[in-house]
């Protein structure tokens, strides 16, 4: 009776499985990626200007990041400044500050210990900056929306999940979804959230962009903050690219752009040749090179590797086009016909018949 019992549950288990998991590849298909992919300058531009610091800021924005995290602690004067998590002595420039030097379209997203979370966002309510400052806090979807909705006007967070659990992660991107983004990290490079089904169904479903943290190993799956680590995660639908290697990620991301166009042109071209002259192999691959490149240039982002492949494939496509002339000449001499087979036995009795011509003469010889 208990292995009868195990054995319901198992299936019951399995067939919930199996609908979980059509109802995500079935999102997947109707899945539309962001059209480009956004740049968090992690403290700034770190390679010119000390961390946290207001010149460090400015220039990020300045190179073209879209937005900029800084760490918040509070000095013993009791004003929140911009300092380092591990910094032993708390000072810098003060937040107040930092908001009146930043664009109205400029973006600070804000760490800080959960602690202050109702003086930051005091700070920023009363300087009018809730649109220029959006806040990072490591709690649970539960107490953030309920934390949230206590405001008298709403702030902009950035929730962050650690779980490996994907019925987890699901649940916390899906109830954070009034928010533009959420932060999903692990040391695991094989994690479920990094899986490439999983950002799909979370974005098409929510439309939540998903940050990946390269700025440090152990929170993107021990990825490392280049080129190699932004094709990879930007392939699998992570589309805010938060990072401490600034001048290389827009320098990666201007060619993405170039390479985007290359592909967009050379599509056009291929687009304009007429198959009916080809072969069936030459059209079949054509075609599927046009699919491949038309998801790419018109369906959004994409990591440079991606196109690159891409573009390579459609001017092979183009560079190995057969005409069917060609072709059929080929199989022409395989096909077999009824004139063939009777060719083939005439050929055959007239061998035959000189043989045995042969043989006879032969004999009269010897006699």
């Amino acid at each position: 009776m208990t292995k009868k019992i195990n054995a319901f549950l198992l299936i019951i288990v399995c067939l919930m499985c199996f609908t979980f998991f059509a109802s995500a590849v079935k999102e997947d298909d109707t899945y539309y990626p962001p059209e480009n992919v956004l740049c968090i300058a992690y403290r700034g531009d770190t390679a010119l200007y000390k961390q946290n610091s207001k010149e460090a800021v400015l220039s990020a924005y300045e190179k073209g990041a879209d937005f900029v995290s800084v760490n918040i602690r509070k000095a013993d004067s009791g004003e929140l400044v911009l300092c380092s998590e591990n910094a032993t002595e708390v000072k810098g420039t003060t937040l107040k500050e930092m908001l009146t030097l930043i664009d109205e379209g400029s973006v600070l997203i804000l760490d800080f210990d959960s602690a202050l979370k109702d003086e930051v966002y005091n700070l920023i309510k009363g300087e009018n900056a809730l649109s220029r400052a959006w806040l990072r806090i490591k709690d649970s979807e539960k107490n953030i929306n309920n934390w949230v909705s206590s405001k008298e006007k709403e702030p902009t967070v950035i929730g962050v999940c650690s779980s490996f659990n994907i019925f987890t992660v699901q649940s916390f991107v899906e109830k954070l979804r009034h928010m533009p983004a959420v932060q999903l990290q692990s040391k695991n490079y094989f994690n479920v959230m990094y899986g490439a089904y999983c950002y799909s169904y979370y974005d098409s479903r929510v439309g939540t962009r998903a940050i990946a943290p390269m700025y440090n190993p152990d929170l993107c799956g021990q990825r490392s903050d280049s080129e190699d680590g932004w094709n990879d995660l930007i392939k699998k639908n992570f589309s805010i690219i938060e990072t401490n290697n600034l001048d290389a990620f827009i320098t990666y991301r201007d060619n993405a752009c170039v390479l985007k166009e290359k592909l967009s042109l050379l599509l056009e071209k291929a687009k304009a040749i007429d198959p009916e002259n080809y072969s069936l192999v030459s059209k079949e691959n054509l075609a599927d090179s046009i699919d491949r490149a038309k998801i790419l240039v018109v369906g959004g982002m994409a990591s440079c590797d991606e196109l690159q492949s891409a573009h390579s494939a459609l001017q092979l496509s183009i560079n190995n086009l057969t005409l069917s002339e060609g072709e059929d000449t080929q199989k022409g001499a395989l096909n077999i016909t009824t004139g063939k087979v009777i060719a083939a036995v005439l050929v055959g009795a007239l061998i035959l018949a000189a043989q045995i011509y042969v043989h006879k003469m032969q004999k009269e010889k010897k006699r």
